[in-house]
């Protein structure tokens, strides 16, 4: 068993739908094999065709974790996880290593040139720091219950809200286990029964991946990620649960902040470990996230004018297309406004009123940012058709009771 601080708990624990889909009912091919890297070797998978996902497991199981989403994601992509050293089948660490420097031995001898990385809890610790070092390999990041280097824990979350006193209250196995499985109310939500009984056979299942090996030769990253997050430029989806701990929220607060039009959702109903708890929500809002991943690019990389032609090109092709939800473009178009990009603005809510044509909201804020330019003739137009929609948009009543002066 690691001796393992309460601090780390978390970030140790997965955050997958192994429960809800078995790999021996999936006719998804799977190519495996072991990759050497400096001082031992590392088990990978890989299935399905296209561009590249890689999937980073969490911190106390192993690649397994993933299964509720391997084999759905690799009907469309070509997908691989992997075990980090010392879990699963790779080999336990006899020296000093980095989780980084492997995951790029991984990149390079697979032959992956760019790839979406998702990570989980402290797989998505891993991911950040890995972005920051190759962040021209990595072209989008899927962050699930995720914490970032160089930001701390509170009190509340190393004694899990008051309810572990000292590290010693679990550190025989089968109390950890008993713990985070089944009595620890963040990492599956309460109501999760089923879920609950499915990790902890997982977590019996699995004894090897409690290594002390790992916490005396992990080597830290470069630098601590908190302070430059800024510089991650690729779309981002930071994803939580509804009652993952406090600290978790902040961390992801803090990833949603620092990375540039990053996107955070809060899942209902899910504590950490949200793929393992509602794997169909969690898939259904990654594929939205993948399936908006060329627009939201444009929209980092070239700026507001660029993405909106390409949202036109594409919408020529697919009228039905919307790589967004309304009020990520509304959130957008607020922030350039109140950073004085007034013509931005415009822009950006103009796009959410073809995208979302029957939302008063939408037309409301276009109007706002009418009224922000001086155009009087076209914010009394938005304002009409926002009032048209939603009669009882009293905000809009109330604005063309200025506008027209009565």
């Amino acid at each position: 068993m690691r001796k393992t601080t309460i601090a780390a708990c978390l970030l140790l624990l997965p955050a997958a739908g192994a429960f809800s889909q078995k790999a021996d009912t999936i006719p998804v091919p799977v190519d495996s094999g072991y990759l050497n890297v400096e001082g031992g070797r590392l088990y990978y998978e890989t299935a399905g065709a296209g561009d590249y996902i890689v999937l980073l497991h969490d911190g106390l199981l192993h690649r397994v974790v993933w299964d509720g989403q391997f084999f759905e994601l690799a009907k469309h992509y070509r997908v691989v996880r992997y075990d980090r050293r010392g879990y699963g089948k790779s080999s336990v660490p006899q020296a000093p290593f980095s989780n980084v420097g492997d995951l790029n031995q991984l990149f390079t001898q697979l032959k992956i040139d760019e790839a979406v990385v998702f990570g989980m809890s402290s797989g998505g610790r891993l991911a950040i720091d890995f972005t920051l070092k190759y962040p021209d390999k990595v072209n989008g990041l899927v962050l699930v219950g995720a914490v970032v280097s160089g930001y701390g824990y509170s009190t509340h979350f190393n004694t899990r809200g008051g309810r572990l006193k000292s590290h010693s209250e679990i550190s025989e196995p089968s109390r950890f286990i008993r713990y985070f499985g089944w009595e620890d109310p963040y990492e599956i939500s309460p109501d999760n029964i089923e879920a609950k009984k499915a990790f902890m056979k997982l977590l019996e299942a699995n004894p090897g991946n409690f290594n002390e090996a790992l916490d005396n030769f992990a080597s830290p990253p470069d630098r601590p990620a908190v302070k430059s997050l800024s510089e991650i430029k690729v779309p981002t989806l930071v994803l939580v649960g509804e009652n993952d701990i406090p600290d978790v929220h902040a961390h992801s607060g803090v990833i949603e902040a620092g990375i540039p039009n990053a996107r955070r959702e809060i899942v209902p109903r899910a504590g950490h470990l949200i793929p393992f708890e509602q794997p169909e929500a969690f898939n259904a809002v990654v594929f939205r996230f993948l399936n908006s991943l060329d627009f939201i690019s444009i929209l980092n990389s070239q700026g507001v004018s660029a993405a909106v032609q390409y949202f036109h090109k594409k919408r020529e092709v697919d009228p039905g297309y919307t790589p967004f939800e309304e009020n990520q473009m509304n959130a957008l178009g607020y922030a350039s406004l109140q950073q004085g990009r007034i013509e931005e603005a415009i822009e950006l809510f103009t796009l959410n009123t073809i995208a979302f044509p029957e939302s008063a909201n939408t037309f409301d804020s276009l109007g706002e940012a009418y009224l922000t330019a001086g155009n009087k003739e076209l914010a009394i137009k938005n304002y009409e058709k926002s009032l048209e929609l939603n009669p009882q948009n009293q905000n809009a009543a109330d604005q063309l009771k200025k506008l027209r002066g009565n």
